[in-house]
This record gives structure tokens, C-alpha cells and sequence, in this order.
């Protein structure tokens, strides 16, 4: 296995593989230790993954809607092929990165400090990533009722409302779903952004096994919760973790929609669009 010390995993797709992955490109490969890898789906392959260079492909489908098993089945796979000492930086394909903030992460302890009553405690960072309502969720303060009642969501259908086309897309592999089946998910006190978050090892083999237990089916129902928590990504990851009493940290500082700051790890250009 090759050592490294983390991945920058960017998910992207066909559609975007001669736009985004041209236009956003990381302009290295690897940062210090940490290997850049990007990721697209293709349901056609001939074997589970090809990885060249760092583009890997992966066969699965290519949608929006199939992202969190594209994220699980990228985790899987580079698991095999690399001895990861700390973690995964997940990213979209669409950021400009602050080269000289992304070092300093890269390069620094994943620790952060929290209040715990009258004390302040070091702990490790499992997952860390940009709340909208800019607060974190401790491991004690994840409550069962909050994450095992269903509401509903109906984001994805207004998004395939908007893209009919990718029923058509043979990679995408939506041919006949009702999607209307499937807008309840757990109700979380937080959802950080999908655009960009950190997973250590410990949260990657969580991922990775919860995954494998529900055959990477993003349509199957968790009786828990009562809901379809996997048709989208972030919410899947964060229900996942949460469930396993995974902290999440917030950081204002991870990315920026559009405005470049100095003190931004990245800027998101395509938030909306």
C-alpha cells in the first residue's frame, strides 16, 4: 500500500470532467504528503475502479442523487490502494483553493479545543466542515429524538425539476424513479455543506461500513429514522456520524460562496448555479 498522509478527494462527473475539472483544477497533484485525487462515475466499467494518475472512476452512477454512494465507494477503494495516516479532505469541484491556507491545514494537527462545563478539552477532529447556522454539534449535545425524526425535504425534486435531462443519461441510471418517494429524511440539528469538510479515519471506516451494510443503496429506507437519508450526501454523512456519536466542528473559515478572502481555505464559484 502507498503511505500517505491524507487525500483531497474531489467529486465531480462526466458533465464536468472538460469544465470544472479543467477550469478548477488543483494546480498540484500532491500537497506535501496529501494526494489530490479526482473522482467521476461510470456504471459501464469493467471492473469496481480505474485509477490513472489521480483521476479515479468508479463504477457507480454519475448523478447528484447517487452522490453519498460515490463518496462511500471512493472512500472504500482508496482505503485499499492507500495507507492513509489521518484522513480525507472532501471537496466539490468547483473551488479555488488559498494554496498557503490548504498547506497549513494539511500540514497541522487535526485538534481543536471545547468547552466542557468549567474546562477546556483538546480533542481530535473527526469531522469538520461549515455549518450555515454557524454552530458545532458535540458528541453529547446529539440528541436520538433529533436524529431519528423524519421530515420532509423536497430539495432533490425541485433539482431534478430543473435538470430533466439526466433522466435521460444512461450513467445516471434514473430511468422510472418516482423521486417524490423519497423526500423524508431525519430531521439533524445541523447539516454542514457539502461543498467542503475534513473526515478523519475513524469517520471514513463509519462511512465506509454503514454504507457496505445497506449495499451502497441510496434509496433504502432507515427504519430509525423513518426516512431516506442517503439520496443527499451531506445529510447522509452527517446523519451517519451523528448516529455514531461523531462531533462536528465548525469552521467559518473552510470556504467563502463566490468573495475571496485572505483568510478562506476556498472560494465556492458556483453555489446556486
Amino acid at each position: 500500500m502507498i503511505k500517505v498522509d491524507g487525500i483531497i478527494l474531489v467529486l465531480s462527473c462526466h458533465k464536468h470532467r472538460d469544465t470544472r475539472l479543467v477550469q478548477y483544477k488543483l494546480p498540484k497533484d500532491n500537497y506535501g504528503n496529501w494526494k489530490v485525487i479526482y473522482v467521476i462515475g461510470d456504471l459501464f466499467l469493467d471492473s469496481d475502479y480505474t485509477l490513472e494518475g489521480n483521476l479515479m472512476k468508479i463504477k457507480c452512477e454519475d448523478s447528484y442523487l447517487h452522490l453519498l454512494k460515490k463518496l462511500a465507494l471512493s472512500l472504500k477503494y482508496l482505503y485499499e490502494i492507500f495507507d492513509i495516516k489521518e484522513g480525507v479532505l472532501r471537496s466539490g469541484d468547483d473551488l479555488v483553493f488559498n494554496e498557503g491556507i490548504l498547506q497549513c491545514f494539511l500540514e497541522n494537527p487535526k485538534i481543536c479545543e471545547v468547552s466542557n462545563g468549567n474546562t477546556n478539552t483538546l480533542i481530535d477532529i473527526d469531522f469538520l466542515g461549515k455549518s450555515h447556522v454557524n454552530k458545532s454539534l458535540l458528541s453529547h449535545e446529539i440528541s436520538d429524538d433529533d436524529i431519528k425524526t423524519a421530515v420532509e425535504d423536497t430539495y432533490m425534486l425541485q433539482y431534478y425539476n430543473d435538470h430533466q435531462e439526466d433522466f435521460d443519461n444512461p450513467l445516471h441510471n434514473l430511468k422510472g424513479v418516482d423521486l417524490s418517494k423519497y423526500i423524508k429524511r431525519p430531521r439533524l440539528p445541523i447539516i454542514p455543506s457539502g461543498v467542503l469538510y475534513y473526515i478523519s479515519n475513524k469517520s471514513c471506516n463509519i462511512l465506509i461500513n454503514h454504507m457496505s451494510n445497506i449495499n451502497f443503496n441510496i434509496f433504502h429506507y432507515d427504519e430509525y429514522s423513518g426516512s431516506y437519508p442517503y439520496t443527499i450526501e451531506d445529510c447522509g454523512v452527517s446523519y451517519i456520524l451523528y448516529y455514531n456519536k461523531i462531533s462536528f466542528i465548525h469552521c467559518a473559515r473552510l470556504y467563502n460562496d463566490y468573495h475571496y478572502h485572505e483568510a478562506v481555505m476556498a472560494v465556492h464559484t458556483n453555489m446556486n448555479k
